[in-house]
């Protein structure tokens, strides 16, 4: 079985697909981490600056994404994981040069295909629940339960900005406000797979609701 959970920056996605997945016992897919790993290993692996990570070469991307160097695992224990050539380098994937350079690689075309691919293969191999930006919409468009997660500009700041405080990152709620309505626009004008209601998603706002009740929430469609 499939679940996707798709929604904005700072919407839950990915504590709400943690938790659904651990309350059914299911793998949970975080699409941002693999993101996060493709920047890593291009700067590291493979002489990317950030200048250079604006147009990534195919061959480039096609070494990133090999199966047999790349390897995601998840248990409700030790959390998400990702391996490359035998290494854990999942510590290294909130550092902020990644945050800084996952965007730029992010919008291109074929970085975009490699990930989907290798989304679907882990997928192939579990029931999953998975969040991301396209992962209803085009990742997993025949998924067997498809949800939109969202929340006002002011929740999401919040949350975003309370977020970057325990990283050690002080903004003030202005700036996280236009931080956060930037990267909206941003997900929903770029030209390959934007961030959209995918078709048949069932909406849900919590705006106003706690973790575990948006997570209940979830769930009462998938039980019933």
């Amino acid at each position: 079985m499939i679940i996707t959970i798709d929604g904005p920056a700072a919407s839950g996605k990915s504590s709400m697909a943690r938790m659904t997945a651990e309350s059914l016992n299911f793998y949970y897919l975080n699409t941002g981490l693999l993101y996060r790993a493709f920047t890593y290993i291009l700067l590291n692996h493979h002489n990317y600056n950030q200048k250079k990570l604006a147009s990534v070469k195919a061959e480039d991307i096609a070494q990133c994404a090999d199966i047999k160097r790349i390897f995601y695992s998840y248990t409700p224990q030790e959390g998400s994981k990702v391996v490359y050539d035998n290494n854990d380098i999942t510590p290294f994937l909130k550092y902020p040069l990644i945050d800084q350079s996952v965007s730029v690689i992010s919008p291109q075309k074929l970085v975009r295909q490699a990930l989907s691919n290798l989304q679907r293969a882990i997928a192939k191999d579990h029931d999953v629940v998975v969040e991301g930006r396209d992962v209803g919409s085009v990742v997993f468009p025949k998924a067997d339960y498809k949800f939109f997660l969202t929340a006002s500009l002011e929740v999401r700041a919040q949350r975003w900005q309370q977020y970057q405080e325990k990283q050690g990152n002080f903004y003030s709620l202005d700036q996280v406000k236009e931080l956060v309505e930037h990267r909206d626009l941003n997900d929903k004008n770029r030209k390959i797979s934007p961030l959209v209601v995918p078709a048949q998603a069932i909406i849900v706002d919590n705006s106003n609701l706690t973790l575990q009740e948006t997570v209940q929430e979830i769930l009462k469609y998938i039980k019933n």
